[in-house]
């Protein structure tokens, strides 16, 4: 049986918009904090790591630009927004067998169009072990599948909320130095690099090119250039020796979470991140 995926605009609705993409490192669980730096006055929401992009779509603002490294995650983003029906339709016809899954990963994306490049990404995020994305030296995903639960089945619905939203969006495939050149006064961005942290493991997202602890020099000379633009910016990433030399100057608050990423839903362990901001006066209530 076809699913029903319902296109309608946005303003329709009245229920909150979630990300359709699951990712590790992904700050679902720091919304109500991120939000609150929010205001709405602003010329655009950016944000250069974007992954699941969970606060965009939470936010769902007028005007943004996405940009993230992984070309695969800018292509599905892409097709969704310009051919949404082709890639439900698609995604709908493959199975959910382990024997399709591993089929599925073995396709080589370039042998693909547009339509099943993304519907291949959306299942195998799907149906992957939690959400990660990782690649070998070669560049092939490998990822096992993950174990079945209730709530494995893909969300349609959702898949045509984003799609609607997405055409308020410019994509950007490229490092995020690139993504944070347009920046402008004025603009919102939310910065959420992947964890480079040297005394100690945290996984975010393995792939050719990971963010390492060699990136970080860059990303405060980005920080230091938005303010001076007069650009508003927040960023998250994990406490550790490093956090706490990059954002001493921005306004830093230490926040508990919880970490996304282990075998089980018990062993995933609670952790702490930094937030800060150049945002001036700014204290966080909640």
């Amino acid at each position: 049986m076809t699913a029903s995926v319902d296109f309608a605009p946005l303003s329709l609705r009245i229920w909150e918009m979630n990300p359709i993409i699951r990712w590790a490192g992904s700050k679902r669980k720091l919304l109500s904090r991120l939000k609150a730096y929010w205001s709405g006055v602003t010329t655009r929401y950016i944000e250069p790591f974007c992954g699941s992009a969970c606060l965009f779509f939470d936010l769902e603002p007028d005007c943004a630009v996405l940009g993230d490294l992984n070309s695969e995650l800018i292509t599905t983003y892409g097709t969704l927004r310009t051919n949404p029906e082709d890639v439900c339709a698609y995604l709908q016809n493959l199975p959910d067998t382990e024997q399709a899954y591993y089929h599925i990963r073995d396709l080589e994306p370039d042998d693909l169009n547009e339509t099943e490049k993304a519907a291949r990404f959306l299942y195998l995020n799907r149906y992957c072990f939690n959400g990660i994305y990782r690649t070998n030296q070669a560049g092939k995903f490998n990822v096992p599948r993950g174990r079945r639960t209730n709530d494995a089945d893909i969300d349609y619905e959702l898949i045509g909320q984003a799609a609607n939203l997405l055409t308020r969006v410019e994509l950007i495939n490229a490092d995020f130095a690139v993504t944070l050149s347009q920046c402008k006064a004025g603009d919102f961005i939310y910065l959420d690099p992947p964890y480079a942290v040297s005394d100690r493991k945290i996984f975010a997202e393995y792939h050719q090119n990971t963010f390492s602890t060699k990136d970080l020099e860059r990303l405060s000379d980005s920080l230091v250039e938005l303010d001076r633009k007069c650009a508003h910016f927040v960023i998250s990433y994990a406490d550790s020796r490093e956090a706490r030399g990059l954002l001493a100057p921005w306004n830093p608050t230490r926040v508990r979470t919880r970490r996304h990423i282990a075998g089980f839903v018990g062993s995933r362990r609670h952790a702490y991140e930094i937030i800060a901001t150049n945002l001036e006066d700014f204290s966080y209530a909640g």
